[in-house]
């Protein structure tokens, strides 16, 4: 997926676990019901997937949840008789990298130098040995728009 048709994510929430961090309980908690099935899936399939987790949700609050997930480009979805049948509209990779570059860009473009700053400090107190990786990869990027 291109960063130009990437669906946005409106919010980050570093204090959260996992897919919160980006979206609801129930948005992430359906994504995840959808990622682990095979092909397209109803709403009322979600539905009884979120049960056998022990989610009790009703199944207008599903369907409008991923109706909510069509719109932000998350899913995909085609009608099939009455009935919108589901399917990803994202990897999980796909959905963490966008997540990434948004985060990203949006420290960059308002915190540059602190956030390069914080970034390479933080990097070498977790693990030093990540620096030179991250100064490989700086390299290969000179040289990339360089032409060589």
């Amino acid at each position: 997926m291109g960063k130009d048709n990437a669906p946005k994510v409106p919010v980050y929430r570093p204090g959260e676990e996992g897919l919160q961090q980006t979206l609801g309980a129930l948005e992430a908690q359906v994504m995840n019901a959808v990622w682990g099935s095979e092909g397209h899936v109803s709403v009322e399939h979600v539905r009884q997937k979120l049960e056998e987790q022990g989610k009790k949700a009703a199944y207008t609050t599903v369907m409008t949840t991923m109706s909510r997930l069509y719109k932000k480009g998350l899913l995909s979805r085609e009608m099939r008789g009455k009935a919108y049948y589901y399917t990803a509209g994202v990897s999980r990779g796909e959905l963490d990298t966008n997540v990434i570059r948004q985060v990203i860009d949006g420290l960059l473009g308002t915190f540059a130098e602190p956030a390069m700053s914080y970034f390479v400090e933080a990097l070498g107190e977790s693990d030093p040995s990540k620096l030179d990786s991250l100064a490989a990869i700086i390299e290969e990027k000179r040289k990339e728009d360089q032409g060589g």
